[in-house]
């Protein structure tokens, strides 16, 4: 039995309760926690392994920057697939792309061997974030929809306080090849876990999505506005991801990996509690909060002469990125039929891939051209313009048809 979509399909229903923690959902955060700490070994390791195989630090920014960039190009096109043949079967055919990647790093003893791995990798992680990140959604019931995004992005903050200090371990005491092969590990289990997943199906008209409509089918419309705010908030958070290091060195700060751990903490606590509040009326005020959060969060840092003033920068940030990630991606999906879901997925997470790649480079310059510290007091311009943009949507009444019918979404 089905329901009919928007599409004029019949949909399996994949939520008939209103629990969280059913089978597909666990299966699929346990999933996610396996891809990340594949994933995140690699970005304290992999400059370094880079500088060792004979690569220069303008190599390394080519590898970073390949995976974003190659991850957000694939979205969109993950995003369709996933919504004409299936959520299954691309989450499948993206676990098995990922696991060959992952086997690359092993066999890459050129620079530009492991920049274009990093390229595969990004476009592997691009085609099963997309497909992961729709079941999930699929897997929620809406009334809990941020709270269980909430949960889901846990798996993340938990392997970026994690995964970093067993890549540093396996780097030094056992050697690259024990990292790479902790890598490929890691997307087996990944790829196990997802076996047993239970997809949503739609049965559609696939002319209506075959290629000669593809790029009009790309993006979903009602995503972009969440989307939007994403993007401006994620062009400051690749600024700390990627100067933060630099910073503290020409600071003179020491042990600035304190700050990625209390930053991760900090969003393993938020997320949750964020979910909860917006799930229960507290949306627009979740979202706001968390943008003040950040933009005090990098004030701190472009004040701080301590690595304890930088470990509340941390805390603060982690809780801001805690309230503001997730519920914009409940956000970014509320709006759109259940067979573009897909595809709003890939909307949000091309504006936050663009927003970190952008970002950075943006920081870069600006950091190149005067300092750090006047390069992150420049970062709170698109704190403050996501701030408006969001106030400027809730004013407007975007978000208040779907919040007065629906009741985890009231201001």
């Amino acid at each position: 039995m089905g329901n009919k979509d928007k599409n004029g399909g019949n949909a399996r229903i994949l939520v008939q309760t209103n629990k969280i923690w059913t089978k597909n959902f666990t299966l699929l955060c346990f999933a996610n926690l396996a891809i990340f700490m594949s994933i995140q070994v690699l970005l304290p390791t992999l400059p370094v392994y880079l500088c060792l195989i004979g690569g220069s630090q303008q190599d390394v920014g080519f590898a970073m920057g390949a995976f974003t960039i190659c991850a957000m190009v694939v979205r969109p096109i993950a995003g369709w697939l996933v919504d004409t043949y299936g959520r299954k079967r691309i989450i499948t055919l993206g676990m098995f792309l990922l696991l060959a990647v992952s086997g690359l790093y092993r066999l890459s003893t050129l620079p530009i061997m492991i920049i274009a791995a990093r390229g595969l990798h990004g476009l592997a992680l691009g085609v099963v974030g997309t497909a992961i990140s729709t079941l999930v959604v699929d897997s929620l019931p809406s009334t809990r929809l941020t709270e269980g995004m909430g949960y889901f992005g846990l798996t993340t903050s938990l392997s970026m306080s994690i995964a970093p200090i067993i890549g540093f371990w396996l780097a030094d005491n056992m050697g690259y090849p024990a990292l790479f092969l902790w890598i490929v590990v890691m997307s087996l289990i990944a790829l196990i876990l997802s076996l047993p997943v239970k997809g949503v199906s739609f049965t559609r008209n696939i002319s209506e999505g075959s290629f000669a409509h593809i790029w009009a089918n790309l993006l979903e419309r009602s995503s972009i506005p969440a989307s939007s705010v994403m993007f401006l908030i994620a062009a400051v958070y690749g600024s700390v991801l990627s100067f933060i290091a630099l910073y503290a060195l020409e600071s003179g700060i020491n042990n600035i990996g304190v700050f990625f751990t209390v930053m991760a903490v900090s969003m393993f606590i938020s997320r949750p509690l964020s979910g909860r509040w917006a799930d229960r009326g507290g949306t627009s005020k979740v979202v706001l909060i968390g943008q003040g959060g950040i933009f005090i969060a990098i004030l701190v840092i472009a004040l701080s002469h301590s690595i304890e003033e930088l470990m509340i920068a941390g805390a603060v940030l982690g809780f801001g990125i805690g309230f503001c990630v997730p519920t914009l991606q409940a956000l970014s999906v509320r709006y759109a039929p259940d067979y573009r879901r897909g595809a709003a997925t890939g909307t949000f997470f091309i504006a936050f891939d663009l927003g970190i790649g952008l970002g950075t480079i943006i920081c870069g310059y600006v950091a190149a051209l005067t300092s750090f510290q006047l390069m992150y007091f420049t970062s709170l311009i698109p704190v403050i313009l996501a701030g408006a943009l969001f106030y400027g949507l809730k004013i407007r009444g975007y978000y208040l048809p779907r919040e007065e019918s629906a009741p985890g979404l009231k201001n």
